[in-house]
C-alpha cells in the first residue's frame, strides 16, 4: 500500500491532456486530448491500450458495465469497445461544431452537447433518440442527473466576451426537451450541478455569486435575496458530495470551499493559512471533485497544485502538477486521476472506499 499522495501511474502524452475517465470497476483510466492516440491503462496489472484520435479529444465516458467507451473527439462521438479500442459506431452531431461533452444515462443512452445542442443517442446504434437545441448559446457546461432523466446547462451567450446579462442555468427533461426550471442571474453562467436526487441545482456565475436553485420551476433556494453572496470570489468550478449533504466550490482567489448544501454556510476552506505566518500565493481554482464516499473533496489550482482535503479544509495530501485540465475521482475513492501539459496522472487516495 503506498502512501495517500503517490502518483500510481504516469500516462504520457504529446500534447496537452483535456479529458480522463476511470471504468466502472475503477481497474482502468483513460486519458486524450490534442495529441493523436487515447490512451487506456490499467490501474495496476494489465495490457495497454492505444486509441487513434482525430487530434482533439475533450470528453471520455465508459459505459455503465464497462464494456464501451464513448469519446468527444472534435466534431464525432465515437464509442469504442473497451478491450480492443476498436469504433462500434461513430458520427458527427453538429457538422461544424466539435463535440464538449458525453455522458452515459444508467440505461446505456448516451448524453452529447456541442455548444448549440444536446443530442441523446441510443447507446448501442448511435442514432438519435432526442435532440434539444439550445437558443441564445453557448453551452459553458453540462450535468446529467443520476436517474438520467434531467441535463442542467450553463449558458454564456458571449463566451470569451462580455458576460453581462448574457446567461442562465436551465433544467431540461431529456425524454421531451421541455425546460422545467430556469434561473438568470445577473451574468453568464460557468457551472452547474445536480443535488444526488436532481431535485437542486448549483450554478456558479460571472456575476460573482454562487447560488442554489429548486430543478423544478427555478426558485432561489440561497442566497436570499438579501444576503450578499461574498463567500467565494470569482468562482467558476462546483461539485456536489455523492450524497447531498455538501458542495464543492473553488474561485479564483484560490480557495475551494465547502459549504452545506442546505444554507449555503461555509464549513471549510482548502487550503488553510496560518494567521500572521508566511503563507504561499494561491492561483485560482480551476477544479473540484467531491470522493464517492463524500468525505473528502479535491482542487485543482493554477498555482499547479492538487489538493485532497476534508470537509473542514484540513488537507489530506498535496501533489504538484503541471496546470491540470481534467480531474475525476475513480468510482471506488481509491484514485484520483488528473490530465496536465504532456501527461495524465492517477494519485493514490489510500484504501478502496477511504478516497
Amino acid at each position: 500500500m503506498s502512501q495517500p499522495g503517490t502518483v500510481a501511474l504516469t500516462v504520457p502524452h504529446d500534447g496537452s491532456v483535456q479529458a480522463v475517465a476511470f471504468s466502472p470497476d475503477s481497474a482502468r483510466f483513460a486519458s486524450g486530448g490534442t495529441d493523436s492516440v487515447l490512451r487506456v491503462r490499467a490501474v495496476g496489472i494489465g495490457a495497454p491500450l492505444d486509441v487513434p484520435s482525430q487530434g482533439f479529444v475533450s470528453a471520455i465516458a465508459f459505459s455503465p458495465d464497462g464494456s464501451a467507451f464513448a469519446v468527444a473527439d472534435f466534431e464525432q462521438v465515437f464509442l469504442r469497445n473497451g478491450s480492443t479500442g476498436s469504433a462500434i459506431w461513430q458520427g458527427p452531431l453538429d457538422p461544424g461544431n466539435s463535440v464538449k461533452t458525453v455522458r452515459f444515462c444508467p440505461d446505456g443512452r448516451l448524453v452529447a452537447a456541442t455548444d448549440t445542442a444536446v443530442v441523446v443517442l441510443d447507446g448501442a446504434t448511435g442514432k438519435t433518440v432526442q435532440r434539444i437545441p439550445v437558443d441564445t448559446p453557448q453551452i459553458a457546461d453540462l450535468d446529467l442527473s443520476r436517474d438520467g432523466t434531467r441535463i442542467a446547462l450553463a449558458i454564456d451567450q458571449n463566451h470569451g466576451g462580455d458576460h453581462k446579462a448574457a446567461g442562465d442555468a436551465r433544467v431540461v427533461e431529456l425524454a421531451t426537451g421541455a425546460e422545467v426550471g430556469r434561473l438568470t442571474p445577473d451574468n453568464a453562467v460557468l457551472a452547474v450541478a445536480f443535488s444526488p436526487d436532481a431535485s437542486l441545482v448549483l450554478c456558479c456565475s460571472a456575476d460573482d455569486t454562487t447560488r442554489m436553485f429548486q430543478a423544478g420551476g427555478g426558485a432561489q433556494v440561497w442566497p436570499a435575496k438579501d444576503d450578499v453572496d461574498d463567500q467565494v470570489t470569482a468562482p467558476s468550478c462546483l461539485a456536489f458530495d455523492p450524497k447531498g449533504r455538501w458542495t464543492v466550490v473553488g474561485g479564483a482567489d484560490g480557495f475551494a470551499r465547502v459549504l452545506e448544501a442546505e444554507s449555503g454556510v461555509e464549513m471549510g476552506r482548502a487550503p488553510k493559512l496560518t494567521p500572521g505566518g508566511p503563507n504561499p500565493e494561491l492561483g485560482a481554482v480551476t477544479h473540484v471533485a467531491f470522493s464517492p464516499n463524500g468525505k473528502v473533496a479535491a482542487s485543482a489550482s493554477i498555482d499547479n497544485v492538487v489538493r485532497v482535503f476534508g470537509l473542514d479544509g484540513n488537507e489530506h495530501y498535496t501533489v504538484a502538477t503541471d496546470e491540470v485540465l481534467a480531474m475525476e475521482f475513480s468510482p471506488d475513492g481509491r484514485w484520483l486521476g488528473v490530465g496536465c501539459f504532456k501527461r495524465a496522472l492517477v494519485i493514490d487516495n489510500g484504501e478502496p472506499g477511504l478516497g
